[in-house]
C-alpha cells in the first residue's frame, strides 16, 4: 500500500510539473532561458508569435477572394432596379 502512495505521488508531481507555466529547477537558469522565462507557457508564446507575424500569401489570397466574389443572389439584390420580363408581368398583375 505504501508503494502505491509513492507511485501516485510521483504521477501527481509529474503532471503538475508538466502543466505548470513556470518550471521548477534546482540549478540557476542560464541567460538565454532567463530571457525566455516570461511566465508564459510554450503554447502561449507560440500563439503570440503567430498573431504578431504578417499574414501569409495564402491568407491574403483568400481574403481577396472573399471580398470580390459575389453570388447570384447578391447580384440580384444589388440589381433590383433591372427587372426581367417575368418580374415586370408579375408586378403589373399584382
Amino acid at each position: 500500500m505504501n508503494n502505491n502512495k509513492g507511485f501516485f505521488a510521483s504521477i501527481c508531481s509529474f503532471f503538475s510539473g508538466l502543466f505548470s507555466s513556470s518550471p521548477e529547477t534546482t540549478t540557476a537558469p542560464s541567460a538565454a532561458s532567463a530571457a525566455n522565462n516570461d511566465g508564459l507557457t510554450g503554447v502561449e508564446r507560440y500563439i503570440r508569435a503567430q498573431t504578431s507575424t504578417s499574414i501569409t500569401g495564402v491568407e491574403r489570397y483568400i481574403r481577396a477572394q472573399k471580398s470580390t466574389v459575389i453570388t447570384s443572389v447578391e447580384r440580384y439584390i444589388r440589381d433590383q432596379s433591372v427587372l426581367t420580363g417575368v418580374e415586370q408581368y408579375i408586378r403589373s398583375q399584382g
